[in-house]
Formats: C-alpha cells, structure tokens, sequence
C-alpha cells in the first residue's frame, strides 16, 4: 500500500519536467470506514496553472 510522503501545498519537482509543480491533493479511495491513499498526487503548475495528475514516486521536493 502506498505512503504518503509529501504534504498538500509543498511545491515538488517531476521527473522529465523542467517546472515546478504544487500538491493540491492527494487521491484516496473510501472503502467503508477507512480511507486508502492510491500513491497519485493531482498538481499545478505554478508557472502555466495546468493541472495534472502524477505518481508521487515521480516527485521530488523543489
């Protein structure tokens, strides 16, 4: 099961990319009373305002 390993709003560094991303949130999954964390982080470019999706094991602090 994934760990979390970055807080929201820390600004990260991906993997082939050039720009400096935020964490805006990361994807869980409820199953019943527990919440599960999927390990994918949904960002923003700080630069363009694009959002996107990305692995956290592809980020790494900016």
């Amino acid at each position: 099961m994934p760990v979390q390993k970055f807080n929201d709003r820390v600004k990260v560094k991906i993997k082939n990319d050039p720009d400096i991303w935020m964490i805006l949130e990361h994807e869980t999954i409820k199953k019943g009373a527990t919440t599960k964390v999927t390990g994918k982080v949904k960002c923003r470019n700080t630069v363009t305002g694009q959002v996107k999706f990305f692995s956290e094991n592809s980020c790494e602090l900016a």
